[in-house]
């Protein structure tokens, strides 16, 4: 079997068993196989739809709403995902989202802890604030 049957073959076997980003799919297939069938397996997963940045970083966000978006577009970069497209995918932090999260956390009533523990999930300083007012509210009324 050449290389690029091997390597479309390890491909196809990593895919089956969760999703992969086009990088983090490139550095392991570049571990073990000729770059030039690397390119050539990557180009033939992408026009089969087998391999799409976009829809995974897009799952992967849904599937992490307990942070923010900050947190969020470190994990997609540190999977290999191209800046622009972790963006887009996370889009702008959500005021809802992080009075979600704050409302599962057992100490919000602690101001400090509370907006500690949003920032250490990837919300930014405004949001965190603010979800933090609105829990107090919330709780009183």
């Amino acid at each position: 079997m050449g290389a690029y049957q091997e390597a479309m073959a390890y491909a196809l076997r990593l895919l089956a068993g969760r999703a992969y980003s086009e990088g983090r799919l490139r550095e392991k297939l570049s571990a073990r196989f000729p770059e030039e069938a690397v390119v050539e397996v990557l180009e033939r997963l992408k026009a089969m739809g087998y391999l799409d940045d976009r829809a995974f970083a897009r799952a992967f966000v849904d599937t992490h709403r307990k942070y923010g978006p900050l947190k969020l577009k470190a994990l997609l970069l540190a999977r290999g995902v191209p800046e622009e497209v972790a963006e887009e995918a996370v889009g702008e932090a959500s005021l809802e989202d992080a009075l979600k999260v704050l409302l599962r956390y057992p100490h919000r009533k602690d101001k400090a802890k509370a907006v500690r523990f949003l920032l250490g999930r990837g919300f930014p300083l405004g949001v965190a604030l603010e979800a933090y007012r609105l829990a107090q509210e919330e709780e009183k009324g």
